[in-house]
């Protein structure tokens, strides 16, 4: 919807914030939550369940599983200032910065979280 100019003023450093520059932008926080968005639609154990499962993690990282109608979702938080080794899950659901899962173990960056399907 266009319209006319925006009665309160935005700083010109907001310029790399709004939708038209995230849009189509791989990196940007906008997509990363269509992308998040999208998982949540297509993975049932997203929707209605029983709760969250915690699971052992060490210090300064949170680690649930979740289980829903025999999908099962992990969800692990870094939220150390250093990259954390974890045993590897199961797949790659999104991740909110550069991971590679190994086949057994895979680093997760400070201050990131990860999606897996298990």
């Amino acid at each position: 919807m266009e319209g006319g100019p925006s009665w309160l003023p935005q700083p010109a450093s907001w310029r790399d914030l709004t939708v038209a520059a995230q849009t189509g932008d791989p990196t940007s926080t906008l997509e990363f939550y269509r992308s998040a968005l999208a998982v949540r639609r297509e993975h049932p154990a997203l929707g209605a369940g029983r709760g969250v499962e915690w699971l052992d993690a060490p210090e300064g990282v949170l680690s649930f599983r979740r289980t829903c109608a025999g999908s099962v979702f992990v969800c692990t938080v870094n939220l150390t200032g250093s990259p954390v080794t974890l045993p590897t899950p199961g797949t790659l659901l999104l991740a909110s910065a550069d991971v590679t899962p190994g086949a057994d173990e895979t680093v997760v960056p400070a201050d990131a979280t990860v999606w897996w399907a298990a």
